[in-house]
């Protein structure tokens, strides 16, 4: 006979770690296994420390398995794709498992409100007939089956309440106490009838339907005093929940029925509670009394019973309990197989992606021979594959590589030609005109322009293509080109931009359009006529500081040929010297910070609401600061007018 020390159960209760926890799950097992109904009457204050123990040494175990398989069996694997894959099987499964308890508790808690507002709308039926009857006895016999009920007459009525009030009052019984009742006023020979009727019957006919009991709570309305005028019987001010969600106590609170008894499964739970409109009689304040069903699946499942004793179940209840029950657990294996089999094809794929990882290693030192063999015809013996072609490519990317550094040197180019298109500034001796242009890439769609002309004055543009990069550059040098040949001294800004729209709507389509602002500005008299078409509008600051906004109306070029010269409006106004006519593009207001919050129109103003020496400098700086470094996403331009 083989000696307790050498035995295979010894050995294997000695290599238990930690055994401690293992003692305290051995504990904890009477917790588990002796049913509940003993646990006062045979374990006593046993039980809550079995309990404790139990639960202790299932989570020490339960860290320190997932430990291991964490450390042992996920060697030769990414650990994301078995948290991916345990993801992918659990969420579902706990997701429809949430929904279906979500979905029964909503439901049931929508039947427990519908018999309760039935056994409600039967009572103030009931109530208003029996209010109707000449004598007392004969409005306390209609009422006699709903509840316990009286009459009493008073001379005067509390604040909010009139004759014909039918509703839930918080009022003192003959008794003396107070209660919630469903209460009617009559008027009667110069006093008030008021007959009530006491709810006690109304929670007993619903717990028939869902068993348990009844918790109710009452508490105060609105904490400034607001009367609830009722107008035909109904509600005529909203109900202040605002004391409720503070947590306030109630005003009065009370059960009707058992506790439901049972744990785990059967465990006694709360529905979602009924809100009931009622009155204080003394001042009239409203209050709202919470009705919470509490029940059990015992209690619920007591309504498939017949008998004396109502907990038998017939047969064919039976059978269908027997069948979901198996479904379920069916569900359950499948769902099992279905980890157990994934688990199994993650471990294969991990050994492949082990293999790619060594060669992209070595491909990645330099060793462009290398070469891996495919296994199967999956995506990763796909990916194989295309790892054994990228050694082979890397020569064609060094060529295409070379392709790309030519191709961004013919943009700088093209960048070159374009800044070249802009007005000379320094050329046309303007010192009170500034303008700047910020591509986003390394060319623009954004374009401004300066014409002189013969009467001293200056025809401006400020122009936005849709789109960036090369193609919005194109259609930018185009409008110039366009706008140089238009005559500008015979015609005032509101002519030019229509006939910059009609030749713009000829050649292209109404899916690429411009913005832009076309005007004339005389800088000795200051005298400025602009038009703005789908622009973003401008700023006039003014010497001391205030800052309009100009926007007059206009739709942007290309967009129709009919309506466009309509729809445009002339701006015109007069510069005092030290004042700036700003016009800008998208860019500007549309920079975003590294939170991705936009500039602004609000933030410019601001910022031209400040006193500053160099006005472009500052509001290029402030735009720079904003977008922390970050890069343009529309190309911005700026110009500035000034006397």
């Amino acid at each position: 006979m083989t000696p307790w020390r050498d035995s295979r159960l010894a050995r294997g209760l000695a290599s238990l770690r930690p055994r401690w926890a293992w003692i305290l799950l051995a504990c904890g097992l009477p917790w588990l296994l002796i049913p509940h109904r003993w646990h006062v009457e045979v374990l006593g204050g046993f039980w809550d420390l079995s309990a404790l123990v139990f639960w202790i040494a299932a989570w020490v175990l339960g860290f320190l398995g997932v430990r291991w398989l964490w450390r042992k069996l996920l060697f030769k694997v990414s650990r994301r794709l078995w948290v991916i894959l345990i993801l992918v099987s659990a969420l579902p499964a706990l997701t429809l498992t949430v929904l279906f308890l979500s979905m029964g508790w909503l439901g049931l808690g929508a039947q427990v409100g519908r018999a309760f507002q039935g056994d409600l709308k039967r009572m103030e039926a009931a109530v208003r007939e029996a209010v109707k009857q000449p004598s007392d006895a004969a409005a306390l016999k209609a009422l006699a089956v709903l509840g316990e009920a009286h009459i009493r007459r008073v001379d005067t009525l509390p604040p909010g309440i009139r004759d014909g009030f039918v509703g839930y009052v918080y009022d003192v019984t003959p008794e003396g106490k107070k209660v919630v009742a469903l209460r009617a006023v009559a008027a009667e020979n110069g006093h008030h009838r008021l007959l009530s009727l006491g709810l006690g019957r109304m929670s007993a006919s619903g717990r028939d339907i869902w068993g348990g009991r009844m918790e109710y709570r009452l508490d105060w309305g609105s904490a400034h005093g607001g009367k609830v005028q009722l107008k035909n019987g109904k509600e005529a001010a909203p109900f202040d929940f605002a004391n409720v969600f503070r947590g306030e106590p109630p005003v009065a609170s009370y059960q009707d029925g058992d506790v439901p008894q049972g744990r785990g499964l059967f465990h006694a739970f709360r529905l979602p509670p009924v809100g009931l409109r009622v009155v204080d009689w003394e001042t009239g304040r409203p209050m709202l009394l919470t009705a919470t069903p509490e029940t059990s699946l015992d209690e619920l499942f007591r309504g498939f019973g017949f008998g004396k004793d109502g907990n038998n179940l017939s047969g064919k209840t039976l059978v269908i309990i027997f069948l979901l029950a198996g479904f379920i657990a069916l569900l359950f294996t499948f769902q099992l197989l279905a980890l157990l089999m994934g688990l199994f094809l993650a471990h294969q794929l991990g050994r492949s992606v082990e293999g790619l990882f060594r060669g992209v290693t070595r491909l990645s030192g330099g060793d462009f021979t290398v070469h891996i063999r495919p296994k199967g015809r999956d995506q990763v013996a796909k990916l194989t594959e295309a790892f054994n072609e990228m050694a082979g490519r890397l020569q064609q990317a060094d060529a295409e590589r070379g392709e790309r550094l030519r191709m961004e040197e013919e943009l700088r180019v093209a960048r070159e030609v374009q800044m070249r298109l802009l007005p000379d500034l320094e050329a046309l001796r303007l010192p009170s005109v500034r303008a700047v242009v910020l591509p986003a890439l390394e060319v623009a769609g954004d374009y401004y322009d300066l014409f002189p002309l013969p009467d001293g004055s200056l025809a401006f543009l400020i122009a936005d293509v849709s789109g960036k990069g090369t193609s919005a550059a194109f259609y930018a040098a185009e409008t110039k080109g366009v706008l140089s040949a238009l005559d500008k001294v015979a015609l005032d800004p509101r002519e030019v931009a229509s006939r910059l729209n009609a030749i713009w709507c000829q050649g292209h389509g109404k899916n690429l359009f411009l913005t832009l602002v076309y005007g004339t500005f005389h800088p000795r008299t200051g005298r400025f006529a602009f038009v703005r078409a789908g622009h973003p509008p401008g700023f006039l600051r003014r010497v001391d500081g205030t800052v309009e906004r100009l926007s007059p109306r206009g739709l942007g070029i290309g967009l129709t040929a009919a309506q466009f010269a309509g729809a445009l409006e002339l701006a015109e106004g007069t510069l005092e010297p030290g004042d700036r006519l700003v016009f800008y593009t998208d860019g500007l207001t549309e920079a975003l910070d590294p939170a991705d919050i936009l500039y602004g129109e609000a933030r410019l103003a601001d910022l031209l609401a400040q006193p500053a020496e160099d006005l472009q400098a500052a509001i290029l700086a402030d735009a720079v600061a904003f977008t922390a470094g970050r890069p343009l996403a529309d190309d911005l331009t700026l110009l500035i007018l000034g006397r």
